[in-house]
């Protein structure tokens, strides 16, 4: 730094020490921020986007659409999948082995969290499993309709019901929207060429929580448009299924109203037991009344969306 005349030594050289001090403190500044600077820690990048899904949607719908069915069924949600579990009773006679034995043998699949279901699964069955005799009462409990069974096998003369069986079984079949439909199946020998099955749809309701009968699908005076629709069906089951050298099949076997029917995509199905509609060879026919033939017959809370 030059000296001005009559200026101190002394401040010149306060004056430079100064200019060197700030000089050394810009230079500091500038490597400072000439570092690549070091990303601010976050955990953003670990975390599910929280975003609505593409297309907009929020899952507010099928929320809403819960809340619908929880408010049929008194607050309880409609699950979407049934869960279940399974319970057996098998009984037979004190100190009896081998395949002689009479064997009552009951195996049910329950649903969590569904107690009238279950309540009206086990009622079901238990009147299924009765024993043909004379009078039969109906059973009121699974252990009862055991008890019964046993009691009759001794009770015959001779072989004391060597051989005989009693048994059901249940499971879900099918589901249209809150409506669930589980097959009630039953099978008895008694001795004789063959045994005896029986099976009965029960169709449950989840968001009212109760039984549905083919009366309450049926919109009020659509009666006998259902069943004219089932005659065409049935005829067209005949076409497909009865013997064809056979002139006297339908007078044989003529068309029956049953309670027993499913909901699916195809329309509304239709069950017979043996000896209903058909001989015993032929099973337990079945057949779809399609949908187009049912347009004002199904109320509209059963009726495909």
């Amino acid at each position: 730094m030059p000296r001005l005349p009559g200026q101190s030594p002394f401040v010149i050289s306060a004056l430079a020490a100064l200019t060197l001090s700030l000089a050394a403190c810009d230079n500091s500044n500038d490597a400072t921020s000439a570092k690549p600077e070091r990303p601010a820690a976050t955990d953003q990048a670990e975390q599910p986007a929280t975003g609505a899904p593409d297309g907009g949607s929020d899952g507010n719908h099928d929320t809403n659409a819960g809340q619908d069915d929880a408010d049929q069924s008194n607050g309880s949600p409609v699950p979407e999948k049934l869960t279940h579990h399974t319970e057996t009773l098998e009984r037979r006679p004190d100190g009896c082995e081998g395949d002689q034995c009479p064997v009552f043998d009951a195996r049910l699949e329950l649903y969590d969290g569904q107690p009238a279901l279950n309540q009206a699964i086990r009622e079901r069955l238990a009147s299924q499993l009765v024993v043909n005799s004379e009078d039969p009462a109906t059973p009121d409990s699974l252990e009862a309709a055991a008890e019964q069974f046993l009691a009759t096998a001794a009770g015959t003369a001779g072989e004391g019901g060597q051989g005989w069986e009693l048994s059901g079984n249940t499971k879900q079949i099918g589901r249209w929207r809150t409506l669930v439909t589980v097959a009630i199946n039953s099978y008895e020998f008694t001795g004789g060429a063959h045994g005896m099955p029986i099976t009965q749809w029960l169709n449950w309701d989840l968001a009212s929580n109760g039984p549905v009968s083919l009366g309450n699908l049926i919109e009020a005076g659509q009666e006998d448009a259902f069943w004219e629709a089932a005659r065409r069906a049935h005829g067209q089951w005949l076409e497909q299924e009865a013997p064809t050298d056979d002139g006297t099949f339908q007078e044989d076997w003529p068309f029956q109203q049953t309670d027993a029917f499913r909901l699916t995509r195809a329309g509304v199905v239709l069950h017979y037991d043996v000896y209903s509609i058909a001989p015993y060879s032929m099973g337990q026919p079945e057949f779809t009344l399609p949908w187009e033939d049912l347009e004002g017959v199904i109320r509209a809370r059963y009726r495909p969306l």
